[in-house]
């Protein structure tokens, strides 16, 4: 049986201490350790405890590095939990989609059972205007029907392009707080104010109508205005369709060509209700009065509030 060999652990002379106190042992009798003389840890004489750690510490073949040198400088760190993945843009969502697809769907199957009245309204705009004629009320109940689809149409196409044109002020605003539905629940919302702007319209001209007893004017004035309005949404819903259909920021050629057919309708609707105060012999500043109270004001009321 081996017995146990004693060693002496000393300790390093520190800075400060003189040369010959370095060894000196400060611990005394006790920091005398026994350890066998078959122990792999067996100390030589006058070899100190932090040398054992030194000689006994494995060299680490490792080094450390970043994510951008292990994955590459294109990596980006993943989101736990994870996340859906949300569009960009606020119109890419799958109840606007559907709300487009939904009104293109309708055009067309409006335009397959109406397109007799579809030629009909072209016919009757291109004739009237070039024999000087006023426009008058049709008695044909499928005419005035294919006029109040376009007009229902024309508004939704409204307030979907509305939403499409300010879908990057869409986060700005209360709607921002449904980013998955905020821009279908905009474009019904547009669509509707438009519907009390027309109530408001029809309301205004049965009042002036009764007290003024002009009720048949504003019958015809309200004709012109639907007529151009059906015929605006006629040739501007293909390329409202191909405009909506383009990315974020893209198709502005289709965007130039409904302003172009809006500008050139509006023109149009100008100079036939202008035409119409002419023929009957009416002030022009009863064209103006009726301009600014029934056309413009409910429009620019409605913008204002939108604005603020």
């Amino acid at each position: 049986m081996s017995h146990p060999i004693p060693y002496r652990i000393e300790q390093p002379a520190s800075p400060t201490m003189p040369a010959d106190m370095g060894c000196v042992d400060s611990l005394g009798a006790d920091s005398l350790i026994a350890l066998p003389a078959e122990s792999p840890f067996e100390l030589l004489p006058f070899q100190t405890l932090t040398d054992l750690t030194a000689d006994t510490t494995p060299e680490s073949h490792y080094r450390m590095v970043s994510p951008e040198e292990l994955f590459g400088y294109s990596s980006l760190q993943a989101e736990i939990p994870f996340l859906r993945p949300h569009s960009e843009s606020p119109t890419a969502t799958t109840s606007f989609s559907l709300l487009v697809l939904a009104i293109l769907c309708f055009y067309c199957l409006m335009l397959y059972q109406h397109l007799a009245d579809a030629v009909l309204l072209c016919s009757r705009v291109s004739h009237e205007r070039a024999t000087g004629e006023r426009l008058s009320e049709d008695s044909n109940g499928g005419y005035n029907r294919f006029l109040g689809l376009c007009t229902l149409l024309g508004v939704l196409l409204v307030g979907v392009a509305t939403m499409r044109y300010t879908a990057p002020l869409l986060n700005q605003t209360t709607l921002g707080a449904w980013p998955h539905s905020g821009a279908f629940l905009g474009a019904v919302g547009i669509a509707a104010a438009l519907g009390l702007v027309a109530l408001y319209g029809v309301i205004i001209r049965n009042i002036v109508g009764r007290l003024t007893y002009t009720q048949h004017l504003l019958e015809q004035l309200l004709l012109i205005k639907r007529t151009f309005f059906a015929m605006l949404t006629l040739f501007a819903t293909p390329f409202m369709a191909l405009w909506l259909l383009t990315p974020q920021g893209e198709g502005r050629l289709w965007f130039w060509v409904i302003i172009i057919e809006l500008i050139i309708t509006l023109i149009l609707y100008l100079q036939e209700t202008f035409s119409l105060f002419i023929s009957k012999k009416i002030s022009i500043l009863h064209w103006f009065l009726y301009l600014c109270g029934v056309e413009i004001f409910p429009i620019s009321f409605l913008i204002l509030l939108v604005v603020r």
